[in-house]
């Protein structure tokens, strides 16, 4: 009998994960999430949306990909080796950068509730407090 629920259960959760990323439609992504890569890359197609237990993947035409939490908020904007969007740095990030690094560009930006991370051409990781106060540098 502890056998078959042993087994029982083994499937069951089995079942749980090999449903928790599933293919939906660009227009499933909450309305955030969308407004956000309509801001940031207007005219760039999205090519999928792959959704999680924790939120949404998306993956654009041009490479980029980007990760939403499931109210919207990106948690992570990568444009591969092209500079990120004007609109995607926070302000105080974006005139960091400029002031400190003014012919390197951002290519990638990270934010987790308490930091964002922010990756260079040059191969630099820019650390940055929830504030979007500089905190360090790892290369």
């Amino acid at each position: 009998m502890k056998k078959l629920i042993a087994i029982l259960l083994g499937v069951f959760i089995l079942g749980m994960f090999a449903s928790c990323n599933r293919m939906i439609s660009p227009d499933k992504l909450p309305a955030q999430a969308k407004q956000f890569v309509a801001a940031n890359f207007n005219g760039v197609n999205v090519l999928s949306v792959q959704r999680d237990g924790l939120g949404y993947d998306v993956i654009l035409a041009n490479g980029t990909s980007l990760e939403f939490r499931r109210d919207g908020q990106w948690t992570k904007v990568d444009c591969g080796l092209n500079p990120l969007p004007a609109g995607v740095l926070p302000a105080n990030i974006a005139q960091y950068v400029s002031a400190n690094f003014p012919t390197n560009y951002a290519t990638k930006i990270k934010y987790d509730d308490r930091r964002y991370e922010v990756d260079m051409n040059n191969d630099l990781e820019l650390r940055f407090d929830k504030n979007g106060m500089f905190i360090g540098a790892d290369d």
